[in-house]
């Protein structure tokens, strides 16, 4: 049962490990490259052995090979010699020779067997040897120039009729005598056909991988033109031009970190762009609300030095709308102060455990003349439970003091301005609602941008310098919170978001 088991498993292994190497194929263009390379030279070989019996019979080649003939007589000498040589007697080695007579007397390429003494002399012969005298040192030198030239692997000829008689040489010391034994004749060839394959399946072969090679990598090259074609694209300022992403090795990966550049190049662009707007606005509307509030303090200031007043109850009016005036100039300028310092990176808060319960009691109660005189009142939902979290108390009661006085300046209809306190399983959650006129979604996503008034009007000062919900934005942030605006029912919400511990 467990051998069935494994055998069952097995496939499933084998598949595991395809699907494993084929993605590692796929994510490296190495790997990728050296397999192309294997399976088209592998392919181009097997093409080109497979084209080399079509090319043989056009290259084949017939030889005559004589070696072997020639080997035979050598050892037939040399085994005849030995047998004189054991006997240690001339009438030995002739009756050898004589038996050689009776052995090859029918035969018509019978071998040339002779016996010389030192002087070449010939004292024993075959038949068909008709010499009485031969010259001992040409023999000699025919049979080693013979072996140095022709030795009997390389004994081929092309046709047999070029073929030269072999004489072998052995030298014999019989009874204290030396003597020399030649055994010469024609060599037998033997008919050998050759086959050469030639150069044109080795030429097939290459063209083979060649092509093969290019054709299967053609689609990693036209990625890496593409690459390269996007890379001067977007060298010549169009950011917002992608490459085409292919594959997961690493051209792909490439591919993504070269549009990623592209994406943050051109992010970092416009956010220098829209920096850059906002400095030109900021300039332009400080400079519009610090110029609306001095121009009435100097025209007051004006009139009172040139004493161009006629009670002194008419004196004591223009002085107090003069200081009215240099009181709102002084909250712009603490207004602008106060979001230059959140908007610095290197701000940091003050944090210690703050009771929002008792924190959004006690503003309320600060709040309450000011509430009663716009015919406002409060109306909170807090949770009997205290709520306590790491806040930088002074920044956070900036950020409802902003939220309760606009409710106060802006409610509508009967005025009520709700203040509701929840807390959550990590954050604890404040709502501010003023019943209010309609707000677009537009104009509630701007609420919090800087110098924003609803009616985009900048002419009377007393409406606030637009940076509040900036600067609350900007500090419950800071605080790792968020802040959002909605309006439903005819109603506006402020809901802020804090955490319960310091992020």
């Amino acid at each position: 049962m467990k051998k069935i088991f494994r055998l069952l498993k097995f496939p499933r292994f084998l598949k595991h490990i395809g699907a494993k190497i084929k993605n590692n194929i796929q994510r490296s263009i190495r790997i990728q490259l050296f397999t192309t390379f294997l399976l088209c030279a592998l392919g181009s070989f097997l093409v080109a052995r497979a084209v080399v019996p079509f090319f043989e019979s056009i290259n084949e080649t017939v030889i005559v090979d004589y070696s072997g003939s020639m080997k035979m007589m050598y050892y037939h000498a040399q085994d005849t010699a030995e047998l004189a040589t054991q006997e240690n007697s001339v009438e030995a080695l002739r009756e050898l020779i004589d038996q050689e007579n009776e052995k090859i007397e029918n035969e018509d390429n019978a071998l040339k067997i002779v016996v010389t003494d030192e002087a070449g002399k010939i004292l024993y012969k075959t038949k068909q040897v008709k010499e009485q005298q031969i010259d001992l040192h040409e023999e000699m030198r025919h049979v080693m120039g013979f072996t140095m030239n022709q030795p009997f692997e390389n004994a081929y000829h092309v046709i047999e009729t070029s073929r030269e008689e072999f004489t072998t040489l052995v030298p014999l010391t019989l009874q204290d005598k030396n003597y020399y034994f030649f055994v010469s004749g024609l060599p037998q060839g033997e008919a050998i056909t050759s086959t050469n394959e030639g150069p044109i399946p080795f030429f097939i072969g290459v063209m083979l991988f060649i092509v093969s090679f290019f054709s299967i990598t053609k689609r990693k090259m036209n990625q890496i033109e593409a690459l390269a074609e996007g890379v001067m694209e977007i060298a010549k300022g169009n950011l917002a031009f992608r490459i085409e992403k292919k594959g997961q090795d690493e051209i792909a990966l490439l591919t993504d970190n070269v549009n990623q550049m592209a994406e943050e190049i051109m992010t970092s662009i416009e956010m220098e762009r829209k920096i850059e707007q906002q400095k030109n606005e900021l300039i332009t509307n400080v400079s519009h609300d610090l110029r609306t509030p001095l121009t009435s303090i100097m025209g007051y200031l004006r009139l009172l030095r040139e004493e161009k007043y006629e009670t002194k109850e008419q004196y004591d009016e223009y002085l107090k709308i003069a200081f009215s005036k240099s009181e709102q100039l002084k909250n712009l300028i603490d207004d602008l102060f106060e979001y230059t310092k959140l908007t610095n990176d290197k701000n940091t808060l003050m944090r210690q455990q703050v009771c929002v319960n008792e924190l959004l009691e006690q503003l309320m109660e600060e709040l309450v003349p000011l509430a009663e005189e716009k015919q406002r009142i409060f109306i909170k939902h807090f949770p009997e439970k205290r709520i306590f979290a790491a806040l930088d108390s002074e920044k956070i009661v900036r950020v409802f003091d902003n939220l309760l006085i606009n409710a106060i300046n802006y409610s509508t209809a009967e005025g009520k301005i709700m203040v509701s306190l929840e807390g959550q399983a990590n954050h604890v959650r404040i709502c501010v609602a003023n019943q209010s006129d309609a707000f677009t979604p537009v104009e509630l996503a701007s609420l919090f941008e800087r110098f924003y008034k609803k009616d985009q009007s900048r002419t009377n000062v007393t409406e606030g310098s637009g940076l509040g919900l900036a600067i609350a934005k900007s500090i419950v942030e800071l605080h790792g919170g968020t802040i959002h605006a909605k309006y439903k029912n005819e109603t506006l919400y402020f809901i802020i978001t804090l955490p319960l511990a310091a992020s």
